[in-house]
């Protein structure tokens, strides 16, 4: 979760703070003079919301044209949403800031309604010619119509409704793709333009963040196929590895993998070890320490990038270590992620998985990958008994 000294790297990051020297509370209280002056927590509140990109959004809750109120179902959802956006309930509003590193901040996000759009539940299905652009676009403008303003002010939209079909008796475990019923499915996801419509279940975070990513422009993550679509084992545009929160009681995380965060220049770039192309002739490859992006304290690269000179197809490859702490807890075993960024098949680039290796559990131990690509061997090991550290060796074969 977000630290008083990710708020520090995200202040060198931006020239606000030298990044060499001594930084203490003390001398960081007196310079951003926190109210009450003696906390921490006000703090980092204030370093954040210096340097943090704000991006809040606008939540409206719909019904279809001539759908009378049900409080059983509606309550629930409205209370779901309002609690996920509210800062300090450790859902939406922590997420963001902590995945993207500090670098944006969703607070001022606001839920609008219960709206009515201008359609019945029956002519809401794909088969209408209705789709996920239109949908929003509906509940903008039913917003717009009761005097609220979704627009103005907020980084995009979503709209919720409380149907996944437009009309009743679907069979169980059916979706879009059904040749009988996919004309009736109402179109829930992201659009073209980062605005996205939400349709039930309403409890699992994990989907909610992952339209969202797309609505700060991340696409899928792809195998090494470069067409293979939420391939990767540890990304939120992929929505793996997945946990229960227990507060929550749904699913949340995971965090956003390295390349993305280089994407969306959201990673510290000061933390990134960035070889250009020099590594490939050392007869011993190259070794670097690397520590977890959700660690700034440590010692140690947080992302590592290789350059891959190939005179037709030249690559980066970003190195990433994930623990199974944080948003990334549903991972099951500290791993090192071996990555690139491929085209991809829908939009543009977006990061390809080309391979993992779990971190040996003892120190002296290595473990490795071949990227069968390159020709280059990946070792990793611990670096330390706690493993918050591990030494990476790339060799070009």
């Amino acid at each position: 979760m977000a630290t008083l000294r990710q708020a520090i790297e995200r202040h060198i990051e931006r020239g606000a703070i030298p990044g060499s020297g001594d930084i203490s509370v003390r001398i960081l209280l007196q310079a951003f003079r926190p109210v009450p002056s003696d906390s921490v927590r006000a703090l980092q509140t204030q370093m954040f919301d210096s340097v943090s990109q704000k991006r809040p959004w606008a939540v409206i809750l719909c019904r279809f044209k001539g759908q009378m109120p049900d409080p059983l179902v509606e309550n629930p959802i409205e209370q779901f949403y309002g609690k996920l956006f509210t800062p300090g309930t450790g859902g939406l509003v922590e997420y963001w800031r902590d995945v993207s590193l500090g670098a944006i901040d969703i607070t001022g996000s606001r839920v609008f309604g219960w709206v009515e759009i201008d359609i019945p539940r029956s002519k809401a299905g794909v088969g209408s010619g209705e789709g996920r652009s239109t949908l929003v676009d509906r509940a903008i403008n039913a917003a717009k119509g009761v005097g609220d303003d979704p627009i103005t002010g907020f980084h995009s939209q979503i709209a919720i409704y409380t149907e996944n079909w437009a009309k009743a008796g679907a069979p169980a475990g059916a979706d879009w793709s059904d040749p009988v019923w996919g004309p009736f499915w109402i179109d829930g996801s992201a659009d073209g333009r980062g605005k996205v419509t939400l349709t039930p279940p309403h409890y699992v975070e994990d989907i909610a963040a992952h339209e969202m990513g797309h609505g700060f422009g991340m696409q899928h993550d792809v195998s090494d196929d470069f067409i293979t679509h939420y391939a990767d084992p540890c990304c939120i545009m992929s929505q793996t590895p997945i946990f229960t929160n227990p507060v929550w009681k749904t699913n949340f995380g995971p965090a956003v993998c390295f390349p993305h965060l280089m994407q969306r220049e959201w990673m510290y770039s000061h933390r990134v070890f960035h070889d250009d192309g020099a590594w490939l002739s050392l007869p011993n490859g190259i070794s670097l320490p690397l520590a977890p992006t959700s660690d700034p304290g440590a010692r140690a690269n947080l992302g590592i990038k290789l350059a891959f000179k190939k005179a037709d197809d030249p690559w980066d490859y970003y190195l990433e270590y994930a623990k199974p702490t944080g948003w990334n807890q549903g991972l099951s075993q500290a791993s090192l992620f071996i990555r690139r960024i491929g085209p991809g098949k829908d939009v543009g680039p977006t990061p390809a998985i080309l391979g993992s290796i779990i971190v040996p559990a003892t120190i002296g131990t290595r473990a490795q990958f071949v990227e069968p690509s390159g020709n280059v061997r990946f070792q990793v090991e611990r670096f330390d008994p706690e493993g918050r550290i591990v030494k990476v060796t790339a060799k070009k074969l």
